[in-house]
């Protein structure tokens, strides 16, 4: 694949993966309002504010406000670091979702199933180590879900609090541990040095 038709076929990952996450939040914001249509009285109970006590409704704003400025932060520190501009550039946009899914067990697993499969490899692996961010953008928004639900009181905060506080451990133990795996990938199938020019 030349430059261009390579290009092409980034961009065209990236648009489908921008449907596919469209068409997730659309879904599920449908179901949402479905659920909220046919279950009477289900809305209005889980939303139902307590009566927290002053001290918790200061704590709640801290831990909403920090987690946000932690989100905000770690986001700018990404895109400022390369980090975006890398990933938006990367040539596993052109692969499919079977094919990337194949290239991270291969990083994991330290396994190169053939020579060709290399560059593929490198990247998917550079792509893992990359994407520490997500525990400290993911911790940012379980402080956040904290806070607002200690503001509140409310039982859909506090269901999300449960939610965001598996999804965190989730993260939290399986993006550095894939991290470390990508790292030693890299170790131990290094870039070749260019070749030194011939001399006469």
């Amino acid at each position: 694949m030349d430059g261009t038709g390579e290009r092409q076929e980034i961009r065209r990952g990236r648009r489908r993966f921008r449907l596919l996450l469209a068409g997730t939040i659309g879904a599920f914001t449908l179901v949402s309002i479905l659920v909220g249509w046919l279950a009477e009285g289900f809305p209005a109970s889980w939303l139902e504010r307590g009566n927290p006590p002053g001290w918790l409704e200061v704590t709640g704003r801290i831990l909403a406000v920090s987690g946000l400025v932690l989100m905000i932060v770690t986001l700018i520190r990404m895109v400022r670091g390369g980090g975006y501009r890398a990933d938006q550039k990367s040539p596993l946009w052109a692969v499919s979702a079977r094919r990337r899914r194949a290239l991270a067990r291969g990083v994991r697993r330290d396994m190169v199933a053939s020579p060709d499969d290399l560059p593929w490899l490198r990247a998917t692996a550079a792509q893992m180590v990359r994407q520490r961010w997500v525990v400290a953008s993911t911790g940012g928004l379980l402080t956040m879900n904290l806070g607002q639900a200690l503001l509140s009181l409310a039982p859909i905060w506090l269901a999300l609090m449960g939610i965001m506080a598996v999804m965190f451990g989730i993260v939290c133990w399986q993006v550095p541990r894939d991290a470390r795996r990508a790292e030693a990938f890299l170790r131990h199938h290094p870039a070749e040095p260019p070749a030194a020019p011939a001399t006469a």
